[in-house]
């Protein structure tokens, strides 16, 4: 390929490459950020309902523990104190009760019937599956333990929630780790004396759990923290329970996220868009919890202060999680752009050296015909071309002289108009009879005819036609030469 032809082609594969490929792209970003748009508004929608499932879970164990309280609670070796002659068969009967709940929930650590002064009067734990009523000799006192004297100052039918920690037993922590939650109320008889209360040490190592799996379905982590911003479910098991432990007082959330933790501490529900990520939040509170199950209830989150918050319930999908849905995207974009462009690529180079043939054999036509028009105009006899209506289509010079027109005068024109009667008046007639039989009489071989000139006046003229089909169109062609009569009479043509 000449270089010229090869810059032409560049040029044509340029103008039908670019222009389509820049639409693309722009098609392409655009439809990109509108699912981009969508995504995000859908990660937000879904991590707000997600959250309120997670919310639900919580409650729901919370809930069962509280009946289960209030259940005991009622029996009416509780209601109905004792004298001290039944003492121990009251006992024996709540020994009962108790064992039967925790083996039957297998959630209950503890469950105890405390006195007046805080002495342990009854306490079954809950070991390997069974219930294990504790002997009176390893009763203790709980007199000064804040879930007591919080209790003891509540009314009828009111509920203790304690905040969430790890189970101390003898000043050390038990490990592994035994997260606990201690439920519960005053007991009062029915004339209105307070004789003691129940309390239920609630293991929320399931109620860990099931948030647990919540988690492991979404890309997002769930967070369980004290009002404080300790982590009691973080990221990573080494974050949680910095308040149990003098070491880790630095890991709170106010120190990793701290605009986050900022609006969370401080809002009951919402959701945070910061530079580490998208935090969705609700809080989780006494009254509510209470209010849920129409109980009565004074808050109570723990014996320094008695705010109501018990936790702070956290969805967090760090930054690079959010990019993920944008960057596969781009990717599948990228992938299928990819392969469209390279389709175009090859119909476009194609097209273009069609294109390229068609400008070349268009080249060599107008060249073709520029050659043959030049003959045409350089003839000495006179070329006239008409089509199947009689209408001149072209009109050289030697016919311009032969009649006295200008060729713009007759272009467009009948050609009966340089014809004498006659032959006017019936020359389409000729025409029409020769397309229908093929049959004309100066179609390929020579005749004479009369001319007539634009003065009006007459021209005899030496006549050859000939006819070709085109497609569905005829074209005739006639060529003229003024005819003479010799000195002798016999005729002749002029030249």
């Amino acid at each position: 390929m000449r270089r010229s032809d090869l810059r032409k082609l560049l040029a044509i594969f340029s103008m039908l490459f670019i222009a389509p490929v820049m639409l693309l792209f722009g098609i392409s970003a655009w439809l990109y950020l509108n699912e981009v748009e969508t995504a995000e508004r859908v990660t937000h929608q879904t991590e707000k309902l997600q959250l309120a499932q997670s919310r639900e879970v919580l409650e729901n164990h919370l809930h069962n523990a509280i009946r289960d309280l209030m259940f005991l609670a009622d029996i009416d070796e509780l209601r109905r104190p004792p004298t001290f002659f039944d003492q121990n068969r009251s006992n024996e009967a709540l020994v009962r009760h108790f064992k039967s709940m925790a083996e039957r929930k297998g959630q209950y650590d503890q469950i105890r019937f405390l006195d007046p002064s805080g002495k342990e009067m009854v306490r079954v734990n809950y070991r390997d599956g069974g219930g294990v009523n504790v002997a009176e000799p390893n009763l203790q006192h709980k007199g000064g333990r804040y879930y007591f004297t919080e209790t003891m100052v509540k009314g009828p039918g009111e509920v203790f929630v304690s905040p969430m920690d790890l189970n101390v037993e003898h000043g050390v922590i038990e490990s592994p780790f035994k997260p606990m939650i201690r439920l519960a109320t005053p007991i009062y008889d029915d004339s209105g004396n307070k004789h003691g209360m129940v309390i239920i040490n609630y293991l929320a190592g399931k109620l860990m759990a099931s948030l647990k799996v919540q988690a492991d379905m979404s890309p997002a982590k769930l967070l369980l923290l004290n009002r404080d911003g300790y982590w009691l479910k973080g990221e990573s098991p080494a974050d949680e329970w910095g308040f149990m432990f003098p070491e880790k007082q630095g890991l709170v959330m106010a120190n990793r996220y701290p605009d986050a933790w900022g609006a969370i501490s401080g809002g009951e529900s919402g959701q945070i868009s910061s530079e580490y990520g998208l935090f969705t939040y609700t809080t989780l509170a006494v009254e509510q919890l209470l209010a849920d199950l129409d109980l009565k209830h004074e808050a109570a989150a723990g014996a320094a202060d008695g705010q109501s918050t018990l936790w702070k319930l956290v969805r967090f999908i760090p930054q690079s999680g959010l990019e993920q849905p944008a960057d596969a995207l781009a990717e599948r974009y990228l992938a299928v752009n990819g392969i469209l462009l390279m389709v175009w690529g090859v119909v476009a180079l194609l097209l273009s050296r069609a294109r390229l043939y068609r400008i070349e054999a268009g080249r060599q036509l107008h060249d073709k015909e520029k050659r043959i028009s030049e003959i045409v105009n350089s003839a000495f006899d006179a070329i006239i071309t008409i089509n199947e209506r009689g209408i001149i289509e072209t009109f050289n010079p030697a016919a311009c002289s032969m009649f006295d027109y200008r060729e713009g005068d007759v272009l467009g024109q009948k050609v009966n108009m340089l014809m004498a009667s006659p032959n006017r008046e019936y020359h389409d007639l000729h025409i029409q009879n020769y397309i229908e039989s093929g049959i004309g009489k100066f179609i390929d071989k020579p005749g004479r005819v009369t001319g007539i000139r634009s003065d009006g006046s007459a021209v005899e003229i030496e006549i050859c036609i000939g006819a070709k089909q085109v497609n569905d169109h005829w074209l005739f062609t006639a060529i003229c030469r003024r005819y003479q009569q010799a000195d002798d009479g016999a005729g002749k043509l002029a030249v």
